[in-house]
């Protein structure tokens, strides 16, 4: 990269969103460079997750089929193209005789999931439930066992950042975006690598920063208007427990879904809370609160009660979603790509989901191919089509 180098594309942020959209238009042949601010790719949300490459079962509850089914056709995709980083896992839905959804609603709500990802699921006959690693019996009416998939969300997203890369796109990392203008249709953009100022410039610039999306934005001339965005805290507690290979998907008190999965070797994820976040995205970290509900909600649910002193570390991630007055867990998950004529060549990506990222980055792609056509290259085009390694 050397000063003032003209690109077709400029993405600000190497989190799984913005290493997708560098992956899908590095294969269409534009010349593409990624503004990273942390010393690798994925260090932000996107290391923060919970670690599932999912359809997203709950989502079923609030009618969000279209992203059910995406995140499906995604799971589908990256259990072929990634079978290194994305494996497939049992997951148990123990169902008692207080929990809010009945045995026939989570039937239900199975017989659709299956159907959409060619997956079956089945009901676990009472007399294998003393196997499911403690969990607690009294009151419990029914288990299902269904399958979704897992991944190392960072090993995942660095090796999306790692495609594009071997498809020519450039990463610059420890990077940090100060401001750009748009002049004669081309984003001249300015940042400082280890306290050295570049400037560069493209025809498109697309703002894949995650929960910094608003603070990125205030920094481009002319003002791209953004809708209201929520920013919604979620925390993950690491235990020093060895599960079996299999997951557990729970009803906390309030009705949330709470995960228990294996992770790693000999330790134990379980996650997420969700919580309204205001504040510079920097500062981020667990409370005390919700330490304690995410204890309290595996205790409920397993003989072997787990204390603060089992904690091994815990973690916060935060999402920024399209702004909505519904409750958190009724909040659209849907990417949304933000863009106006008066600003032409700037888009803002906000929301997505891990599992749906290469889609999401093929829908920017196909905003950025009205105006710019994908250009001649040997490399492999179709992003569906393309491997990924460890």
């Amino acid at each position: 990269m050397h000063e003032n180098s003209a690109y077709d594309i400029i993405i600000i942020g190497a989190g799984i969103q913005g290493a997708g959209v560098a992956q899908a238009a590095a294969a269409c042949g534009y010349k593409t460079l990624v503004i990273e601010k942390f010393p690798e790719a994925g260090m932000g949300t996107s290391s923060k997750s919970s670690k599932l490459i999912h359809g997203g079962l709950r989502y079923l509850e609030t009618g969000q089929f279209k992203l059910v089914r995406e995140c499906l056709t995604e799971r589908r995709l990256l259990l072929e193209n990634a079978p290194e980083l994305v494996k497939l896992l049992p997951f148990y839905i123990p169902v008692y005789s207080h929990s809010s959804r009945p045995s026939w609603l989570v039937f239900l709500g199975l017989l659709i999931y299956s159907a959409l990802s060619f997956k079956p699921f089945k009901i676990i006959n009472k007399s294998q439930w003393k196997q499911l690693d403690g969990l607690n019996r009294e009151g419990l009416s029914q288990v299902f066992k269904y399958y979704d998939a897992q991944t190392d969300d960072t090993s995942l997203t660095q090796a999306v950042i790692n495609s594009a890369q071997s498809l020519g796109a450039e990463v610059t990392y420890n990077s940090e975006f100060n401001s750009s203008r748009l002049q004669n249709n081309r984003h001249h953009v300015s940042f400082t690598v280890n306290d050295q100022a570049k400037s560069v410039n493209s025809q498109f610039l697309i703002n894949c920063s995650g929960p910094w999306a608003s603070l990125v934005q205030d920094k481009i001339v002319p003002t791209l208007k953004l809708p209201p965005i929520d920013l919604i805290a979620g925390t993950h507690i690491v235990i020093n427990k060895k599960l079996s290979a299999s997951a557990y998907y729970l009803e906390a008190s309030d009705r949330r879904a709470v995960f228990v999965l294996p992770w790693k070797e000999h330790n134990t994820l379980i996650g997420t809370t969700e919580r309204a976040f205001s504040g510079s995205p920097d500062t981020i970290s667990p409370t005390e609160n919700e330490i304690s509900y995410l204890l309290k909600t595996y205790n409920q649910h397993f003989e072997q009660n787990l204390k603060k002193s089992d904690i091994q570390s815990a973690f916060t991630g935060l999402r920024a979603l399209p702004g909505s007055t519904k409750s958190t867990f009724e909040k659209s998950r849907e990417s949304l790509a933000i863009s106006s004529p008066d600003t032409p060549g700037l888009i803002t990506l906000v929301g997505g989901k891990l599992t749906s990222y290469r889609a999401t980055a093929e829908g920017i792609i196909s905003l950025v191919k009205k105006t710019l056509p994908a250009k001649k290259t040997t490399r492999e085009s179709d992003t569906k089509k393309i491997n990924l390694l460890r």
